[in-house]
């Protein structure tokens, strides 16, 4: 019993010590995050789900992205004679990124769209907002 109970008094005595420097200046990506209210934003949440839960964002950005594909194409190479082979393309991804700052107490998330959809959480340095 003694030892089940060693794993959670280093979790809480080290949550209780605090962050330490390397928290504050290098950003995770995380799948989703709890706003103020509670409510928990996750992967695959709509924009207007987030809106809902977390309220109008701090800060909002779109950027564009080039990423490379794989995709089949069938190459004739008689009138009756085909071969698939596998090109690689180059396709831009429209990206929008949402910045959440709830306040000095907690970490500013910045929320990555793909379709309306979100893709990714990164979390930076505490927020600066009261």
């Amino acid at each position: 019993m003694k030892r089940a109970l060693a794993p959670v008094l280093v979790a809480l005595i080290t949550s209780l010590a605090g962050p330490g420097p390397e928290t504050t200046t290098t950003a995770r990506a995380d799948s989703g995050f709890r706003c103020p209210g509670g409510r928990l934003v996750s992967t695959g949440d709509h924009m207007y789900e987030v809106r809902k839960k977390c309220g109008d964002p701090s800060a909002v950005a779109q950027r564009t992205e080039k990423r490379k594909i794989k995709v089949k194409v069938r190459r004739w190479i008689s009138p009756t004679e085909h071969e698939d082979i596998s090109e690689e393309r180059e396709i831009e991804i429209l990206v929008d990124e949402w910045t959440y700052d709830f306040g000095s107490d907690r970490f500013i998330r910045h929320v990555a769209f793909e379709d309306a959809r979100v893709v990714g959480v990164t979390t930076s340095g505490y927020g600066t907002e009261s």
